[in-house]
């Protein structure tokens, strides 16, 4: 222990003080964990919230929320480094018990890295690496038990995929699946089938592109199965019938691809039969006259809905706003 305490005061003798005036939230941690953060080293910044939580589940989140805040004010001067600090946070209140034990700061931790993996200086800088981070920090995510923020995190997921898109197609791929797998789930698609559509949109988008398919063919037919399927649940097609239309018609044409049917041929006869049970949906009829004719348009390859790749836009989640605090505050 003391000389692991040896080894941190002495990285942050090597680790300029200049700045900390200019940072409050890094100036305000432990000078170990401090001086972890500024060198850029995530595993060295694990590795000084596990020496000083020593084992205390409720005192790693604490500490791991300090870094995350710490992280978000180096996004603009040092995206790297943020990176870094922010996915040595989210490995440490992914540990076993911590959420239990603090969920309003573990909880705290996720929203920030979600909005740092979103932030334009962060994606230009390592777009790979804001991927690692939002898989990490979504699947964190979906075992809080908060279906308000799994909904938000793999909206902003779906975002930072798009974003990746051209320079790391399977990471796109992967976490755009990883993205509407979250919001599959009936509780969070439930309490937020607005943000559930927006996923399952972004990504029935993102797979009619060239590069997803190519890139991850088997994966692309998972995920316009999926999409499907959310797209045909009532509380979230009544959201928005246009935007689940649209992604039903993206995803059909995706799996019809040659690309994608030479490796996973039973998808498309899979959402065939998805779209032809919602095309007599009394639900879906009831919320949308159209429904039937719409759904039937695109079976017989006569969509009139745009399913070309220039609609694979970035999600606007406009990661500059202050993050909605997902969790009351302990009483």
């Amino acid at each position: 222990m003391k000389i692991l305490r040896s080894s941190f005061v002495a990285l942050a003798l090597l680790v300029g003080a200049g700045s900390l005036s200019a940072q409050p939230a890094l100036s305000s941690l432990p000078p170990a964990l401090r001086a972890a953060v500024q060198s850029g080293n995530a595993a060295a910044i694990q590795q000084a919230i596990a020496t000083l939580s020593a084992g205390n589940a409720s005192q790693t989140a604490t500490l791991a929320d300090n870094v995350a805040t710490a992280a978000q004010a180096m996004v603009a001067t040092n995206p790297r480094a943020a990176l870094a600090a922010a996915d040595a946070a989210v490995q440490a209140v992914s540990a076993t018990g911590v959420n239990t034990a603090n969920p309003a700061q573990t909880q705290s931790v996720l929203a920030i890295a979600g909005r740092i993996a979103v932030s334009p200086a962060v994606e230009a800088t390592n777009p790979t690496g804001a991927a690692s981070l939002m898989t990490s920090t979504l699947s964190a995510a979906s075992g809080t038990g908060n279906t308000t923020l799994t909904a938000t995190i793999a909206t902003q997921a779906v975002s930072v995929a798009n974003a990746v898109l051209a320079t790391n197609p399977s990471a796109a791929v992967n976490l755009a699946q990883s993205a509407v797998q979250a919001v599959n789930n009936s509780a969070v698609s439930s309490a937020d089938p607005q943000q559930a559509l927006q996923v399952a949109s972004a990504a029935a988008r993102l797979i009619v592109t060239p590069q997803a398919q190519q890139a991850a063919p088997a994966v692309v037919a998972q995920i316009a199965t999926t999409v499907t399927q959310i797209a045909t649940t009532p509380a979230v097609y009544q959201s928005s019938p246009a935007a689940a239309i649209a992604a039903m018609s993206n995803s059909y044409t995706a799996a019809n691809s040659s690309t994608v049917t030479a490796v996973a041929p039973s998808a498309a006869s899979t959402i065939k039969q998805t779209l032809t049970t919602a095309s007599s949906s009394t639900a879906l009829n009831g919320d949308n006259p159209t429904n039937a004719a719409q759904i039937n348009a695109i079976l017989t390859s006569k969509s009139p809905f745009n399913t070309n790749a220039q609609q694979n836009t970035p999600v606007n989640v406009t990661p500059e706003t202050p993050f909605q605090n997902f969790n009351a505050s302990p009483s």
